[in-house]
C-alpha cells in the first residue's frame, strides 16, 4: 500500500507553528541555493540567512548536523556568526530576570560559546559542581568537621585559609607567562589548564566559595581583579581579600594600598574594596578578549565580542561604535552605518555620538552609493 505524504499548509498552522514551518523551510531553500550558486550568490544567501537571525537557530544546526557536508559547512559558519547574537540574548535574558542573583559562572560559561559554539553549559557547571566537592572534602579533612552551615558560620575564616589551600593544591595560578592567550578568558579552558587572567580565575574562585555556602564577591581594583569572602571571627565582622592570580594568597588592607599606588592611584576603600556586580564582570571580561583580538588583528573575533556587549549595555552607544569599526575593517560598510546611525541615536549630543558621525562622515564620502 502506498502513502503519500503532503506537507502541512503552513497557513493552516497556529501562528507559531506556522512560523517555525516557514523559517524551516527558508533555512533549507536557502542553505540549498547557496551550494548550488558561485560565491558571489553564496555571500548574499549567509547574509540572508543572518537576516533571519538567532530564531533560525535550530534549522540551522539541525543543517549543521546533516549528512550533506557542503549544506552542513555553510550551516556551521552561519550558526557562528549568529552565536554572539545567542550568547547576548541568554546572558541580557538572565541579568535582566536575576539582576546580582545571576550565577556569573554562568555567564563566564556562556561567554566561551564564543570560542566553543556547541559547548555544553551544564557540563562546565557539573565541572565546578566536582571541583567544589573536592574542596569540600579537603577542608573537611583539614578541619576535621562535615562543611555545612554551621562550620561556615563558626569557621568561616579557617574555611576559606583551606579554600586557599586547595586553590594551591590543585595548581591555580596566573599565566604571566602568555598572558594575551584568549584561552586565560575561556572559563573551559581555564578550568582544563589551571590558569587564566585575574579576572577568570576570581570568577572561578567565587563560585567555588559560594557552592560552599560562603559569601564571596569579586573586587575590580586597577588592572587587576581579586575576591574577597564575608567572615566573623574573633575580631569581629569583615572580610577576607584574597588573589586567586598569586594562589589565592590573603591580602591585607596595606597590600591592597600598595596595589593601587603602585598603578598611579591613590588608595580610596571606598572606591577600589567595593564588589562589581555580575553584569560589569562580564563586561570587563569582553573587553580583555577584545585586546586580546585586536593585539592579534582578529576582526571578526573582535566584531563578536563586541555584539555581546551591545546586548549587555544596550543603552551605552560605545558597544555599537566599537562594532561598526571592527566590521568597516571587514569592509561590512552596511552594517557598520547600521551601529553608527544606532550609536548616534542614543549620544546625539555627546562625544561618543559625534565620533559616530564622523565616521559616517567618512563612510559617505569613500562609499556614497
Amino acid at each position: 500500500m502506498n502513502f503519500e505524504y503532503d506537507a502541512p499548509d503552513p497557513r493552516r498552522l497556529p501562528a507559531g507553528e506556522g512560523e517555525a514551518y516557514r523559517r524551516r523551510f527558508r533555512v533549507t531553500a536557502l542553505l540549498a541555493e547557496a551550494c548550488a550558486r558561485d560565491e558571489d550568490r553564496r555571500a548574499e544567501v549567509i547574509r540572508e540567512l543572518l537576516l533571519l537571525g538567532v530564531d533560525a537557530m535550530p534549522e540551522l544546526r539541525a543543517a549543521a548536523a546533516s549528512d550533506d557536508a557542503e549544506a552542513a559547512s555553510l550551516a556551521r559558519q552561519v550558526v557562528r556568526l549568529l552565536v554572539p547574537d545567542e550568547i547576548g540574548r541568554n546572558l541580557a535574558g538572565g541579568l535582566n530576570q536575576e539582576s546580582d542573583r545571576y550565577p556569573i559562572e554562568l555567564g563566564a560559561a556562556l561567554l566561551a560559546r564564543l570560542r566553543y559554539p556547541d559547548l555544553p553549559v551544564r557540563q562546565v557547571l557539573g565541572d565546578i559542581d566536582k571541583l567544589t566537592a573536592c574542596a569540600a572534602e579537603h577542608i573537611a579533612h583539614r578541619l576535621q568537621a562535615p562543611v555545612d552551615a554551621d562550620l561556615v558560620r563558626d569557621q568561616a575564616l579557617n574555611v576559606v585559609f583551606r579554600l586557599g589551600e586547595f586553590w594551591r593544591r590543585q595548581g591555580f595560578r596566573g599565566n604571566e607567562d602568555d598572558y594575551y592567550d584568549a584561552r586565560n578568558s575561556w572559563l573551559p579552558d581555564v578550568l582544563k589548564r589551571r590558569t587564566g587572567l585575574p579576572i577568570s580565575l576570581s570568577v572561578l574562585f567565587v563560585a567555588l566559595a559560594r557552592r560552599l555556602g560562603l559569601n564571596a564577591e569579586g573586587i575590580g581594583l586597577p588592572y587587576h581583579f581579586i575576591a574577597r569572602v564575608e567572615v566573623t571571627s574573633d575580631q569581629g565582622h569583615g572580610f577576607v581579600y584574597l588573589d586567586p592570580f598569586h594562589g589565592a594568597r590573603p591580602l591585607d588592607m596595606d597590600d591592597c594600598r600598595k596595589f593601587v599606588e603602585a598603578r598611579g592611584h591613590d588608595f580610596d576603600p571606598e572606591v577600589h574594596l567595593q564588589p562589581v556586580p555580575t553584569r560589569e564582570i562580564l563586561v570587563r571580561m569582553c573587553n580583555n578578549l577584545l585586546l586580546v583580538f585586536d593585539r592579534d588583528r582578529k576582526a571578526l573575533e573582535a566584531e563578536r565580542v563586541a555584539t555581546v556587549l551591545v546586548h549587555l549595555s544596550p543603552a551605552d552607544p560605545v558597544p555599537l561604535v566599537i562594532r561598526a569599526e571592527r566590521r568597516m575593517k571587514r569592509k561590512e560598510m552596511a552594517l557598520a552605518k547600521e551601529d553608527l546611525l544606532s550609536a548616534l541615536a542614543l549620544d546625539s549630543e555627546g562625544p561618543v555620538g559625534q565620533a559616530a558621525a564622523e565616521h559616517l562622515k567618512r563612510l559617505q564620502f569613500e562609499r556614497p552609493y
